[in-house]
């Protein structure tokens, strides 16, 4: 194989919207001899689903179009017939298919937000076609020193319709490009950004002094030191015809290139080389210090052998005698002394660990220390403070070097997390596309919790935290559906009308909106047109004005154990006369029902009761039960009439029945749970619930199905809500100010 070839690829998940690969095909041996190697770089902005869809869709197909083509093995029979034939070939299949595959899934790829590169080395012939703004550079040695060009061709057009007005259609893979790579040259591609942060020479120099695969891992290496958040991608092709004087020079040093010897120089060299490009800055070499002291040895040895020399001659064969008999004595003597010995140095160990925070015994053993340095030659003593210096910096460097590798240990985890993370929010997207939202809650769910346990450090990755947890609670929310309303528009406060008003509920009534004030007996009106504000004086024994309905273009309150209705053209009340009401029967909620007869039909939770009146004219007559069979109703807070009636309860829970009979029926489970209710309206054939715990108001349509879910954190006191003829506005009454939002 007369090439080598490796990839790159960094960051190309992190942080970035849309998707990146780098791919370097793999055929048997016998594809690879008859058409060499495919690779494709690609780089797409926008929806990252989509994004990845695509670049699938090129690799899938392009190894088909061209490896499985029939006429690469005729090569050799057809006259004329050539690599760069077969290879435009494959690449105008691959552009049709492409563009069919475009149209069936309906992505829109912009010209420029995509960048491909794909090719074919063989041999040391290459054919390659970009589109977009990926690079392509050339690196060959010129005279003594390598040269970098840039031969990049692009594909595209800026243009996205064409003459006519016709939507414009891109050929991905338009104009091939092909020659041969000069021998120990070599070839890269990479993203437009990759020369962004390495100069032309850092290239040169990690490329032409490294194996491609070596050099790839240096070049991420270097570039993860200078940004974790730009996507860099490369492919690095060598042709390995030729080498030049000066590595052999580097590589061997006698004219053997075939022994063992210089195979294992060779392999010698190069490890040392690439351990020298490898090695982090500050860390001390411990090679060249072992270096240093054997030469330090050397000079202390010969300067003994020295002083041996010098010295008188040798003393004859009785002093010999003498000297051996002296220095078995003292050895024996030594022995005998070896038990005190232990004995003394277990005693000065304890003694120095007693003395250990005693500011004397410290300042006693500097003395001692000065008067030993005082005694060595000023060699001995430079020696001596050397080893001291060298120990204090290797010990300082180690301490940097283990800090810096926690550091980084804990940012490489960090991105670790954070990539896979954001993995699982690309998930969450593919699963909201095809409306499988109980996948993407528990996702949801494990990726919210992950994030709030993700251990951060600093303003950097406290704020990417931030920034993803924000992304993911959006999608919780959409699967949720539910809106925040931060900052609704106030359009009235009924205290700048009146100081004193003591505001209770809120009713839209021909473009008007109706307060009720039972302390001030009255209620306010604001014109919301206008925005001019006025007011209605009530007459008559007004104890409470409870839960308002518009019936018959008048508004009903609840008024204790009765009933009061006010007119609102002419501003006039009167109270309903409800006959067939006993005192004890405590009134929670009413309504009407618009058929003949206009029954009301009023809740009695103590009763478990809901009891229905037909009209006699202004007033109503005695009740009947309207409820067929024993119901605990001793939790209800509110009902709706529609055909059925619809019973809330204070746990959110909801009932349904139909002529008195209690229905299958059950709100739909909502997130977060719906444990409180404070309100309840039939509007518009949907069930609007209030719960003032959570501040949000839930739609649900008469099936009990969610709809909607609107939440306003910003508020402080919900005491009601109404809605537009139009339901296309919602009024919220929030302590004495009217706030709006659109729906």
């Amino acid at each position: 194989m007369q090439y080598k070839i490796s990839s790159l690829i960094l960051n190309a998940g992190k942080h970035q919207t849309g998707s990146r690969e780098v791919f370097v095909s793999q055929p048997d041996a016998i594809k690879e001899n008859i058409a060499g190697k495919l690779f494709f770089l690609a780089e797409i902005d926008g929806k990252k689903t989509e994004a990845k869809k695509v670049i699938d869709f090129v690799i899938n197909n392009l190894e088909d179009f061209y490896y499985n083509d029939e006429k690469l093995f005729l090569q050799d029979k057809i006259e004329g017939l050539s690599l760069d034939n077969i290879f435009e070939a494959a690449l105008a299949k691959l552009n049709k298919s492409l563009l069919d595959f475009l149209a069936a899934d309906r992505i829109k790829l912009k010209p420029e937000d995509t960048n491909f590169s794909l090719g074919v080395i063989f041999e040391d012939k290459l054919l390659f076609s970009n589109f977009g703004r990926n690079k392509s550079f050339l690196i060959f040695k010129r005279q003594n020193d390598f040269e970098l060009i840039n031969v990049e061709s692009s594909a595209a057009d800026s243009d996205t319709q064409s003459e006519d007005g016709a939507p414009y259609s891109p050929k991905f893979f338009a104009s091939v490009i092909s020659g041969e790579i000069p021998p120990s040259a070599y070839f890269i591609f990479c993203n437009e950004a990759l020369p962004e942060y390495l100069s032309n020479k850092d290239l040169i120099n990690i490329i032409t002094k490294l194996p491609p695969m070596v050099a790839s891992e240096q070049i991420k290496s270097t570039l993860s030191k200078l940004n974790s958040y730009v996507p860099f991608l490369g492919i690095i092709i060598k042709n390995t015809i030729g080498n030049s004087n000066f590595d052999l020079k580097e590589d061997a040093s006698d004219d053997d290139y075939q022994s063992a010897h210089h195979s294992i120089s060779h392999l010698n060299s190069t490890e040392k080389r690439t351990e020298q490009m490898l090695a982090p800055a500050g860390l001390l070499n411990l090679k060249k210090i072992s270096k240093i002291w054997k030469k330090v040895n050397k000079v202390s040895a010969s300067i003994n052998l020295k002083s041996i020399k010098s010295t008188k001659s040798l003393p004859s064969l009785g002093a010999q005698k003498t000297i051996s008999a002296a220095k078995i004595i003292k050895e024996k003597i030594s022995f005998s002394r070896g038990h005190s010995r232990f004995k003394s140095t277990i005693s000065v160990i304890m003694s120095t660990l007693v003395n250990l925070f005693n500011p004397k015994f410290w300042r006693n053993s500097l003395d001692r220390v000065n008067k030993w340095l005082k005694l060595l030659s000023i060699r001995n003593r430079l020696m001596i403070v050397s080893i001291f210096l060298a120990f204090i910096i290797l010990v300082i460097s180690i301490i940097i070097s283990s800090i810096n590798n926690r550091k980084q240990a804990e940012v490489a985890l960090f991105n670790e997390e954070i990539a896979a993370l954001e993995e699982k929010k690309s998930m969450i997207d593919s699963y909201l596309l095809y409306n499988n939202e109980e996948a993407a809650k528990n996702l949801i769910g494990e990726s919210i919790m992950a994030l709030n346990i993700l251990p951060v450090k600093g303003e950097s990755q406290t704020n990417l935290r931030n920034s993803l947890l924000s992304s993911i609670e959006k999608q919780r929310d959409q699967v949720q559906k539910l809106t925040k309303i931060n900052n609704p528009e106030m359009i009235n406060n009924f205290k700048d009308y009146n100081s004193a008003a003591e505001t209770r509920n809120l009713v839209i009534f021909d473009n008007k909106a109706y307060v009720a004030d039972p302390a001030g007996k009255a209620i306010y009106l604001l014109d919301l047109n206008s925005k001019e504000t006025d007011s209605i004086l009530l007459s008559g024994d007004i104890k409470s004005l409870d839960k308002p309905i518009i019936f018959d273009n008048k508004i009903y309150y609840l008024n204790s154990n009765s009933l009061d209705s006010v007119d609102p053209k002419t501003g006039k009340n009167m109270s309903v006369s409800l006959s067939g009401i006993k005192p004890e029967d405590n009134i929670n909620s009413f309504q009407f029902y618009d058929i003949s007869g206009k029954p009301l039909y009023l809740l009695v939770p103590e009763a478990n009761q809901i009891y229905k009146l037909i009209a006699q004219g202004l007033n109503y007559g005695a009740k009947t039960a309207w409820m067929q069979e024993e119901n605990s109703l001793g939790d209800a807070i509110d009902i709706a009439v529609s055909s059925d009636i619809y019973v809330l309860r204070d746990n959110g829970k909801m009932d349904k029945y139909k002529r008195g009979l209690k229905q299958d029926f059950t709100l739909a489970a909502v997130d977060p749970a719906l444990s409180s209710a404070s309100l309840f309206k039939l509007v518009d054939s949907k069930l609007v619930i209030l719960d003032k715990s959570s501040k949000r108001l839930l739609l649900f349509n008469t099936d009990g199905n969610l709809i909607h879910q609107y939440q306003l954190p910003t508020l402080n006191n919900i005491k009601d809500f109404s809605f537009s003829a139009d339901f296309r506005t919602a009024y919220i009454l929030d302590d004495d100010a009217i706030y709006q939002f659109k729906l």
